[in-house]
């Protein structure tokens, strides 16, 4: 694998195997979950809510809305209709921020190597897929097309992104953008009905993200793919802990009271964002980054109670 502090674009590439290896492709119903297995000539593998009827003798009774039903007290059904497409698109986070790692590699890279995984399971299924790259003076914008034409220009401007960072860390820079105006920028370029991905630690999250995610969850499905570094879970009795940030250095003496004290603030904070995120209807799932993406893309999620 790559050096942990920036992509390289061949580990990129090679993850198009890794991506197979994805159990449920992003906000789908896999193929089978109410009917059975089939075959089918058109684009997509899920099926769409479409009405409530009445049961009749015959109809399958896995099909039954136990809500509806308990409500009406009569059976009802739920009817579907094929999903012909779900349009992918990815807002993947390459600012400064996310240039920070305690082990194995950056948040950065762990973002960079989802954005990929995700990418290349659109291409091997043939969904459209769009992309907006976050850097610290550029968004590059990738509108909704075919895979095999927008696959490589989007790995090419996350990777292109991400190599500025060491630069912008040795220089201080600070970031023009926020994710506030990536998501406003991306609401015009998510079709109806399509999925979107946005890897982040959503450290600026705020009330303007709050509004343009409520306004976006009423036309696509939206997964917050929030990428952390747990350093918070393993910090010492004992020592030193050095910190800086925005030219700001500190070295703070470690004690267990203090330790424990870092961690519960911290977990505090993003179950706090958590929960901001997902009464807006946002699906959160976490990456470590110092842990391997694709079983942490693999893991049960507790939220959706489904899989990826």
């Amino acid at each position: 694998m790559s050096p942990p502090l920036t992509l390289e674009m061949a580990d990129m590439m090679a993850l198009a195997g890794d991506a197979q290896r994805l159990d449920n492709p992003p906000g789908q119903i896999p193929p089978g979950a109410l009917t059975g297995e089939r075959v089918s000539r058109q684009q997509g593998r899920g099926l769409n809510f479409d009405s409530l009827r009445r049961y009749q003798p015959g109809d399958d009774v896995r099909l039954i809305d136990w809500k509806a039903t308990a409500r009406l007290r009569s059976p009802w059904i739920r009817l579907y209709n094929e999903e012909r497409e779900r349009p992918v698109f990815i807002l993947v986070d390459q600012r400064l921020d996310m240039y920070f790692g305690t082990r194995c590699q950056m948040k950065s890279v762990a973002a960079g190597y989802t954005a990929a995984l995700l990418a290349w399971r659109s291409w091997h299924d043939g969904d459209r897929l769009g992309c907006a790259v976050l850097g610290d003076d550029e968004l590059a914008l990738h509108p909704c097309r075919a895979p095999k034409r927008n696959l490589m220009p989007i790995l090419n401007d996350i990777q292109r992104l991400n190599a500025l960072l060491p630069e912008h860390y040795a220089q201080d820079h600070t970031s023009k953008i926020s994710l506030a105006d990536a998501l406003q920028r991306i609401v015009t370029l998510l079709p109806s009905g399509s999925w979107l991905g946005i890897i982040s630690d959503f450290h600026d999250l705020d009330a303007h993200c709050d509004a343009v995610l409520a306004h976006l969850h009423r036309r696509c499905e939206i997964t917050a793919f929030v990428t952390l570094d747990d350093v918070h879970r393993r910090l010492p009795a004992q020592g030193q802990l050095s910190a800086y940030y925005q030219q700001v250095s500190s070295v703070i003496p470690l004690s267990a009271t203090l330790s424990d004290r870092i961690n519960q603030r911290v977990t505090e904070r993003l179950s706090l964002q958590q929960r901001r995120l997902q009464r807006v209807g946002v699906t959160v799932k976490t990456i470590v980054s110092g842990l391997p993406v694709l079983p942490q893309l693999q893991q049960e999620d507790a939220h959706a109670g489904k899989r990826f």
